[in-house]
């Protein structure tokens, strides 16, 4: 896969995973348990931007 950027949020016992890939354009977001969503790069946008919008920042 080209153009992959792949990041792991471990915490205690627990490894979720980002890939971003521009190829297609997507984001993946994997758990431990075998789950997966697929987001476009717009659906991820819109995501992060409601959220951001409810609680004022990301901090």
């Amino acid at each position: 896969m080209k153009n992959l950027i792949k990041l792991t949020l471990c915490q205690t016992n627990c490894c979720p995973t980002i890939e971003f890939i521009n190829d297609t354009n997507s984001v993946i977001i994997r758990d431990d348990y075998g789950g997966k969503v697929t987001l476009t790069a717009e659906q991820l946008k819109i995501l992060l931007d409601h959220y951001l919008h409810q609680k004022g920042g990301l901090l």
